[in-house]
């Protein structure tokens, strides 16, 4: 999710802050940013000749919190929400809206308080049977902490906006609609011969393993190991009673159901309701485990030495923890166990006889390669390859020998590429391939696809513009920043 915040972030920018509409009703979320120095007692920052508020910022940071917590299914926490980051988010989405402001100001670009009250009364959220109802939407503001001057502020901002992207919208030209097309559904005709490692034979000396073994023993490590003390509870060692069963499942019977959502009979989900009860109490028993190994009042039951991927005890709070760490309770299979982190064994390079195996297939793997492109180059030459007929980025079913995601993998290749003929590696394989005609433009398929093509060229043109405008608009207006966060 971050490294796709990360890559789209611009894009998110310019589309979460004008769809201020999108997101009524969707609740406040204080995030606690505090200025200094402004000019005004509420201004974090001003960017050219705007004021900018700790107040738009709060609206700011709760239009991306709810724009995430839709995508996250309403389950986006404060933590989470800042180990995404979505305070820069909010801080640059904020600048950016209030540069387009600068500019749509400059321009003489204005909306009028007719057009704002228009815009309003057409948000079914404030309708009541199809019709404004000024009770809800004076209710959903106050659900937003919002008063009505401040919701018209943000709509006329959202407006004038608008106004300036569509001022400056320009149309596709029938050039651009080519090139595009071309990028999707160029054709190549292409011959094509695979080579697979199958059939290659190599030997391998144990003076060829060791001496490569040697170069890259740095790559054949032990695992880190993680030394503990651990105190358990085993579950079923937990006596329960049948009259305290049954009580726990009348208590907890929703949580005994099959797929359709049924409730269980008690005898036929006895097991469970038994397995459920003894874990909830070994589960109190062992954080009073816990308190007593931390205050040395009990020795630990055992004493582990425990790598990464232990299918026993999950592992991910030890990975975490340092050194002389106490883990009040993590729960396996059986129970739950406390720990204590007493020393962590740092990976070591692995003598050559344990690393044997790993440096053979490795081997093995390099030369079949070297031998896959050494055939590949002799045969470039070849004119006798199969004939599969024109294809384009897209035709991955009509490359028969390979698989999809070879295909798609293959076929982007190519139409990268200059050179009429090559090879591609794949895995254990390499595909000799040889363009012997193109096709730029296919005008039945250009003219079937046009209307698809020109909805994307008009979106990549109008983000691309908007990125552009938004690099010069930060030229020309200075940004100044009375703020700071807590940390």
């Amino acid at each position: 999710m971050i490294s796709w915040m990360q890559k789209h972030k611009k894009y998110l920018v310019v589309t979460v802050w004008i769809s201020t509409i999108a997101f009524v009703g969707a609740g406040f979320v204080g995030w606690g940013a505090y200025k200094y120095g402004g000019a005004s007692h509420d201004s974090i920052a001003k960017v050219g000749d705007i004021e900018v508020t700790n107040k738009d910022l709060q609206n700011s940071y709760t239009k991306i919190f709810n724009y995430f917590n839709q995508m996250y299914g309403g389950t986006l926490t404060k933590e989470k929400a800042k180990e995404l980051r979505l305070e820069n988010i909010a801080l640059e989405q904020l600048f950016n809206q209030t540069l387009y402001l600068n500019y749509a100001k400059e321009l003489g670009l204005d909306v009028s308080e007719r057009e704002v009250l228009q815009e309003i009364a057409n948000i079914p959220s404030f309708w009541v049977n199809g019709v404004f109802s000024e009770s809800k939407y004076e209710a959903i503001l106050r659900s937003m902490q919002m008063t009505n001057y401040d919701f018209k502020k943000n709509i006329k901002k959202s407006l004038i906006i608008d106004k300036l992207f569509k001022a400056l919208k320009l149309p596709v030209t029938n050039l651009e609609l080519e090139t595009i097309f071309a990028t999707q559904f160029m054709q190549d005709r292409l011959k094509i011969k695979l080579f697979d490692d199958k059939n290659i034979t190599i030997s391998i000396s144990e003076n060829m393993i060791k001496d490569f073994w040697q170069k890259n023993k740095d790559k054949y490590k032990s695992q880190r190991k993680y030394e503990v003390d651990i105190v358990k509870v085993d579950a079923k060692d937990i006596n329960v009673s049948e009259e305290e069963l049954r009580n726990f499942y009348k208590e907890k019977k929703f949580m005994f159901k099959n797929l359709k959502g049924k409730i269980l009979p008690y005898e036929q989900e006895k097991d469970r309701v038994k397995y459920t009860l003894q874990m909830k109490r070994a589960k109190k028993e062992i954080l009073k485990k816990y308190i007593k190994l931390k205050n040395k009042e009990i020795k630990p039951q055992e004493h582990l030495i425990l790598s990464k991927f232990n299918p026993k005890i999950p592992m991910q709070q030890i990975v975490n923890a340092k050194i002389g760490d106490f883990i009040r309770s993590i729960k396996t299979v059986d129970g739950y166990v406390s720990v204590k982190l007493v020393n962590i064994i740092e990976p070591k390079v692995l003598p050559f006889e344990k690393a044997k195996e790993y440096a053979k297939s490795e081997l093995l793997k390099k030369l079949k390669k070297d031998k896959l492109i050494q055939l590949a180059k002799m045969e470039l030459n070849k004119n006798d390859g199969e004939d599969i007929g024109f294809v384009s980025r897209s035709d991955v079913d009509k490359i028969k020998k390979l698989n999809s995601l070879e295909a798609k993998q293959f076929l982007n290749y190519i139409f990268s590429q200059q050179d009429k003929k090559g090879f591609y590696l794949l895995n254990n394989k390499v595909i000799v391939y040889n363009i012997i005609e193109q096709k730029i433009i296919d005008k039945k398929l250009f003219e079937a696809k046009k209307e698809d093509i020109k909805k994307i060229t008009a979106s990549l043109k109008d983000r691309y513009l908007k990125n552009s405008l938004l690099k010069e608009l930060s030229k020309k207006y200075k940004i100044v920043k009375y703020y700071k966060t807590k940390g």
